[in-house]
């Protein structure tokens, strides 16, 4: 019975330390690299992101569900990201969750509010 309640101790420290961390990455320059591969660069206020992929840019208004989860609500992109998108399509909000944080990086998840399927997992690196 002990070991159970040790167990439960040590898991609730855990959880608290990691939430903790999440707010070191509320604002800042970050880098998103794939497989060694840079897929945007990502500029953070408390309430605007501001994502660039090659020439495709949009900026994104954040509303912080707790310390490691917000969502994206998509504000404005560039004419490069209006030529990539389907037509007549409507750009769904995304709900990211920190689910880990070590150093100057954490690992996150994505998905679209309207879709459960599709879920991006990638390791975000703060620069600044």
């Amino acid at each position: 019975m002990k070991a159970f309640f040790y167990i439960l101790l040590v898991l609730g420290l855990t959880s608290a330390y990691s939430q903790e961390n999440c707010k070191n990455f509320r604002t800042g320059k970050f880098q998103n690299i794939e497989n060694g591969i840079l897929k945007a660069e990502i500029q953070r206020n408390d309430t605007i992101q501001t994502e660039k992929y090659g020439q495709k840019e949009v900026k994104l208004k954040i509303e912080w569900i707790n310390d490691c989860s917000y969502l994206l609500k998509f504000l404005e992109g560039n004419t490069a990201f209006w030529n990539s998108r389907p037509k007549n399509k409507p750009t769904p909000d995304l709900i990211v969750r920190i689910t880990g944080t070590e150093g100057n990086s954490y690992l996150q998840e994505s998905k679209f509010d309207i879709e459960d399927a599709f879920i991006y997992k990638s390791k975000i690196t703060k620069i600044e």
